[in-house]
Formats: structure tokens, sequence, C-alpha cells
């Protein structure tokens, strides 16, 4: 339920409306809604979860500010735009992630053991240090004005995540590396390369941003005391905004491309995360079923040299 405490705006989705103070917005469970605050003071609102069956802590309300020009640039009321709809099929594929192996295994009992921690942690910590590969090659490729403004400043926030998290388990982590985990990092790294500025908005903060903010916002309850996990759960759902802010800025943005782009990242994130699920559970030995139809590492053979020149800029992480 969203309150709308202060000024005005519209709420955007599958039934946008305008909205004032006093309005009340019920939001049906796995339902999206997003706040875009009104000209010329925006709006403030209390978005309340409800306790009981089917609960859901990790379904955001997405609010954002409207361009210069005001509340009448935005979509007619009753109808959604593109940027609506990729936003909402994002979040079906987050739906499906957030009832996936791993985040039900660090719901449950079993992530409290120390050896399964251990080994989250270990194989988490792989796929940490190829993200900052992903992120600066992101800033090596981009060539739009503003998308290069928003990868600087996204690889400002996260560069040393990773050496922060290896901080929780030592030097002697296992796995230190795992063929399933490295796989689909080289394909993230890859479509910096080859990816559009849009494309690269969408697998960065559509997909890898809203994975992590369900995946690390829940960990926390199985490493209170991570400064590590309990950073992300603050800066994650940001990194999103900034994405969509991004992405609505592009003037005739074409979405049926970022649908492709969207799809694919998100089956690459499951295949990670599988992994890591695999490896907490199991141990090192864990099978890694990579999918028969995508080759893996391999297809970086073909990359140009300016491609392959990217990857080897990126900094060897810790």
């Amino acid at each position: 339920m969203i309150v709308i405490t202060d000024g005005s705006g519209e709420v955007i989705g599958a039934s946008a409306r305008r909205v004032q103070a006093g309005d009340v917005v019920l939001v049906p469970p796995g339902g999206l809604r997003g706040l875009v605050g009104g000209a010329p003071d925006g709006l403030s609102a209390i978005s309340i979860h409800f306790e009981g069956e089917g609960a859901r802590w990790d379904t955001p309300c997405l609010c954002a500010t409207l361009a210069p020009g005001g509340a009448g640039d935005g979509p007619a009321e009753g109808t959604a735009t593109p940027l609506d709809r990729l936003i909402e099929e994002n979040e079906a594929h987050a739906r499906e992630f957030a009832v996936s192996p791993l985040m039900q295994l660090i719901r449950s009992e079993r992530a409290l053991a120390d050896d399964v921690k251990r080994r989250m942690l270990g194989a988490l910590q792989i796929w940490s240090n190829a993200f900052q590969k992903v992120l600066c090659a992101r800033v090596v490729f981009e060539s739009h004005p503003a998308a290069i403004k928003i990868a600087e400043r996204h690889l400002a926030d996260e560069v040393g995540h990773n050496r922060r998290l290896a901080r929780m388990h030592g030097p002697s982590r296992l796995p230190s590396w795992d063929r399933g985990i490295a796989a689909a990092s080289s394909w993230f790294i890859e479509r910096m390369g080859s990816a559009s500025s849009e494309e690269r908005t969408v697998l960065i903060h559509f997909v890898i941003e809203r994975c992590a903010d369900i995946l690390l916002s829940a960990a926390q309850q199985i490493f209170p005391d991570s400064d590590y996990f309990a950073t992300h759960a603050e800066v994650d759902a940001e990194h999103f905004k900034l994405g969509y802010d991004l992405l609505k800025s592009f003037p005739g943005l074409d979405v049926a491309p970022l649908q492709g782009a969207l799809t694919e990242g998100w089956q690459m994130m499951n295949l990670i995360c599988q992994r890591i699920s695999d490896i907490a559970e199991r141990g090192c030995d864990a099978t890694a079923d990579l999918p028969a139809a995508w080759a893996g590492p391999g297809e970086l053979a073909g990359a140009s040299a300016r491609e392959l020149a990217a990857l080897a800029m990126a900094p060897a992480a810790e």
C-alpha cells in the first residue's frame, strides 16, 4: 500500500494515473508500481508492506522525477509506455529469481551452517571479482555522454567492494574458481564491448543490480554483521533507478532489442546464482550444468581487438 503524504505526481505501470496528497494506492501481490513526482516539487509517499503468507519484502517502489516540462509530458492516464512495460518484464524475471534455489537456500535454516556460509562467500567472491571487470569494460566502451557519466559514477560507487567481501572470509576461501561462474561472467564482460549503450544499461542496472538487490538484501539475515551486505542493500535500488532515468533520456527508445538483452542477462545471472547455490550446498565438486546451446567463454575467440583490449585493461580484482 502506497500512501501519498505530500505533493502530487502519477503512478506508472499498467494502470497509470494521477495521484496527490491523501491518495492511497493498493498494489496487488506481485504487482509493480512506480511513482513519478509532478512539477514543481515532486511528491512524498510511504510504502507499506503487509506481513502474512506470501509477503514480499523485495518488491520495489520505483520513484523518479519528471524530465523538464512537468507532468504534462508524461504518458496519458491509463496508458503504459514501452519503458514501463520493459520494467514490468524485468520484475517478472525478478519474481522468478526471488523463488530460485539460491534464494530458497538463503531463507532456510541450512544457510546458517558455517560450512554453507563459507562456501557461499567463496562462490560469491568469484562473481564479485568479475563484476569489477564488467564495470571497467563498460567505462572503456561507453560512448554516449550521459551513459559515460553514469558508468563512471557506478564504477566509483562499486570499486573495492570485492575486497570488502574478501575480508569477510580471508585468503583461504574455497572455491577460488568455478567454470560455470567464470563462463557466465565472461559473457557479461564481452557484452560490454558488443552491446549498445541502451543494452548495457539494461544488463547492468536492470538485470545485475535488480538481482543483487534481491540477493544481497536477503543475505543480511545470515550475515547480519557484514558491512558488505548492508552497503549493497542501501545502494543497489538507487543504481537500478540510475538506469531507469538514463533510458528515459534516450529519444525514440527502441525497446525490442532491449527485451532480448533482458532475457539473456537474466539467464546468465540465474546460471551464476545456480552455481553459487550448488557450491554452497554440495561443495566445490558440484556438477556445473551449462546450457548446451551456449559455448561460454569460447565465444570470445571471435572478439575484436578493441573488445579484447578492454578485457586486458580491466584490472585484476583482489
